[in-house]
């Protein structure tokens, strides 16, 4: 797997790219880029609401469904579990899941 830091411009590789791509579909909002209309986080659209469980069960389900997108490139990441508390920003995400037979946990702001 490859790709760009979008800080630095550098090429990233490995588990890094994993992250960078984690990052980018979780606070993309669905089609908002052009010619990947379907690449994203239906999640985003949950954002201003009040911040109810029913509302972070939602984000959950739907963050969860966004990595099972062919669309969104991480076909080879497999999410078993995904976390989402409240902040007084939006939600802080946590996904759970194996990537090249290795257990890996991934963090995110939404």
């Amino acid at each position: 797997m490859i790709g760009i830091d979008p800080k630095t411009g550098k090429t990233v590789t490995g588990f890094e790219a994993l992250k960078r791509r984690f990052i980018r579909i979780l606070t993309t909002e669905i089609s908002s880029r052009v010619k990947r209309r379907k690449v994203g986080n239906p999640a985003l659209r949950c954002l201003g609401k009040l911040q109810t469980p029913q509302t972070t069960l939602i984000i959950q389900n739907l963050t969860l469904s966004a990595f099972t997108q062919h669309q969104n490139g991480l076909s080879e990441f497999k999410a078993t579990q995904c976390i989402a508390q409240p902040t007084a920003t939006g939600y802080s995400i946590k996904v759970i899941g194996k990537w090249k037979g290795n257990q890996l946990k991934l963090e995110g702001e939404l």
